[in-house]
């Protein structure tokens, strides 16, 4: 029985961060703020406003002052601690920097996502939630469980760790990392990134092309959105991950949102990388060259192109017309530009269909969009070369220092195929970087030469291998997924990468990114979680169901081909009978129930009731409904 509220008894609390227990004289009908009054003037005097009482028996923070100690259901028997607010953790954000940073442990998951967020300075916050790293098991996770039991998960031989962003490609305009090792937004200091040798295996689980199977579990690594990370296990200096968890963005704008976009875009490419969202090879090699232009864009300042005026079609006709006549002028526009004369002997043969005519050196110049051969020695032009639209095929092994060129070339009438040696790496980027220019109707050695040439070198850099296989892949392997790493030789991915890329128009740092979240969008599987479920029929076997913005979709686990899909626009209800942990769902087109295996059922819950809020959102101006969040994802839980 719990003592009379007029009669004293005795209360302890222990203050780990001193190893001190006091004993107090408390009543029944004292509010938790008087009780933390005492506690503090028992300590002496030092700023303890950051400290709140923690119940460990109850698993609940005894933070509302008003409360009465017998509201709460505190006895003379109850041992409370006097615990820090606000504790040190290792929060790995979406780009896979990890920063050291004080985070709110009082408050439920979802107020303490904004306090990051806000800290970061990520827009939307409610589109984003912490994610739980295996280095610390908790009881009753399957998520944990099923990792724990993993044998066959070899964690260091995965890609290689990208932990803390390259220091050397400064990819956010709002936030970024001092060579101290800070992390700052703003101007402001927020936390030390945390060095990627000092970060446990068990936060790199997303480092490998995951099965189905290992998808689903990973979903079950998600915090629980209504409670404090400390009522779920979450201690001091542990690692947590930040992540985007609802793939429906709101108001992605460039002019407020540097930060939000590039961690998106992080997020983004190792859902690509590591295949986690199904894609063509075409569609890979697409993101590869997005990914190279962010790199390339990151790597020297903008130069704004002019823009095509209205007559460029006309132009381009005329061109053409007197190309065929024998003579290849400079429109206005690119006699304005400031040019740079492409010149030089270079090796050069015809590719028969049969046969490969030996290698002779020629006198080379470009001018304008057409490349001129001469004689050496002689000034009269044994041919001129239309360059506009040419297929282009770099044949390069850095390692053996070859750097070729195959094109395909019109001198007017007849088109061939032929083949350009060059003998360094310099010449060979001044080079391509022109007839990429040429190729693409531009002005070869004109304004924009220099960024072409930046991506020449940075495509020979992908392919700069060390002796182990290890090596070979890494840099490569930056930029498409292992299966095409095993597909293709480097020299070919590095290739088609570049392929892609001239098909890109230029693009600043944010621009590319932003292009590269909307073809991210565009993929058939976008934004799909999957968890492993059982209906409730007879005989049921496991079935793998995937939670996307606008529907729940049935898939067949093996070929991941849809079998069902069921909108939440036509979606009436669904609850939880918590007893025997099934949901139900009623649908127009009937009702179904399910069990969850692969994770807690609140986890599976929250993702379709976090969709729903998300859908409710139209003015982009008005606050997040943090009552309205919680009560469509709460699930009511007893």
């Amino acid at each position: 029985m719990p003592p009379k509220s007029n009669r004293e008894w005795e209360l302890s609390v222990f203050t780990p961060q001193i190893g001190a227990t006091k004993t107090f004289l408390v009543t029944s009908g004292m509010s938790i703020g008087e009780v933390v009054v005492k506690v503090a003037s028992a300590l002496g005097p030092q700023d303890w406003s950051d400290f709140a009482l923690w119940w460990p028996e109850r698993n609940i923070w005894l933070n509302r002052p008003r409360l009465a100690l017998s509201s709460e259901g505190v006895q003379s028997d109850s041992k409370l601690h006097f615990l820090r607010i606000n504790q040190v953790l290792q929060v790995q954000l979406p780009d896979r920097t990890v920063v050291k940073m004080p985070v709110n442990m009082v408050v439920r998951c979802f107020h303490a996502v904004e306090q990051v967020c806000k800290t970061v300075g990520i827009r939307r916050f409610e589109e984003l939630s912490f994610m739980r790293c295996n280095n610390r098991p908790v009881e009753d996770n399957q998520a944990l469980n099923y990792f724990g039991s993993r044998k066959n998960v070899h964690i260091n031989a995965l890609l290689d760790p990208l932990m803390v962003r390259d220091r050397h490609t400064p990819e956010h305009t709002v936030s970024r990392i001092t060579d101290e090792g800070t992390y700052v937004v703003g101007g402001q200091n927020i936390g030390d990134v945390v060095r990627s040798d000092d970060v446990p295996d068990g936060i790199l689980l997303d480092r490998w092309s995951p099965s189905s199977m290992d998808k689903a579990y990973l979903h079950g690594l998600w915090f629980d959105s209504s409670r404090p990370l400390f009522s779920q296990g979450v201690q001091e200096n542990d690692f947590i991950q930040l992540r985007f968890k609802y793939f429906s963005f709101l108001d992605l704008d460039p002019l407020v949102d540097a930060v939000r976009i590039s961690q998106l875009y992080e997020q983004a490419r190792w859902s690509i990388l590591t295949e986690d969202v199904d894609c063509t090879e075409e569609e890979t090699y697409t993101f590869a060259a997005l990914q190279f232009q962010v790199q390339l864009a990151a790597a020297m300042p903008r130069e704004v192109d002019e823009p095509p005026s209205e007559d460029s079609d006309l132009d381009q006709a005329l061109t053409n017309l007197q190309f065929s006549l024998g003579t290849q002028p400079q429109s206005a526009a690119a006699a304005a530009e400031p040019t740079q004369k492409i010149e030089g002997d270079l090796k050069f043969q015809k590719v028969g269909k049969l046969t490969l005519k030996s290698a002779k050196t020629y006198r080379f110049l470009f001018q304008d969009c057409s490349l001129v051969q001469y004689k050496k020695g002689e000034v009269t032009p044994m041919n001129r070369f239309n360059v506009r639209g040419a297929d282009l095929q770099p044949d390069v092994e850095v390692d053996k220092d070859k750097y070729q060129l195959r094109v395909s070339l019109s001198d007017g009438d007849d088109e061939m195929d032929v083949k350009i040696t060059f003998e360094t790496t310099d010449e060979f980027c001044t080079w391509l970087a022109a007839f990429r220019m040429a190729s693409r109707g531009k002005s070869a050695g004109s304004t924009g030469h220099r960024e072409e040439v930046k991506a020449c070198e940075m495509f020979l850099d992908i392919q700069r291998t060390g002796k182990s296989h290890k090596e070979n892949g890494s840099l490569v392997g930056h930029f498409v997924p292992n299966r095409i790493l095993k597909k293709k030789a480097i020299n070919k991915i590095a290739a088609q990468v570049l392929g892609f890329h001239g098909s890109l128009e230029r693009r600043s740092v944010l621009e590319s990114k932003l292009a590269y979240i909307r073809a991210w969008e565009g993929l058939q599987d976008f934004g799909l979680s999957y968890f492993i479920i059982k209906f409730s029929t007879y005989k049921a076997k496991d079935e793998l169901l995937g939670v996307a913005y606008n529907r729940l979709v049935r898939l067949d686990p093996q070929t991941h081909a849809h079998l069902q899909t069921w909108r939440y626009s036509t979606m009436r209800t669904w609850d939880i009978n918590w007893e025997i942990k099934e949901m139900r769902v009623d649908h127009e087109d009937g009702t179904f129930s399910f069990t969850c295996s692969s994770s807690h059922l609140k986890i599976l819950h929250e993702f379709i009731g976090g969709y729903i809020f998300m859908s409710m959102r139209k003015d982009v101006h008005e606050a997040v409904n943090a009552e309205s969040f919680l009560k469509l994802t709460g699930g009511w839980e007893g």
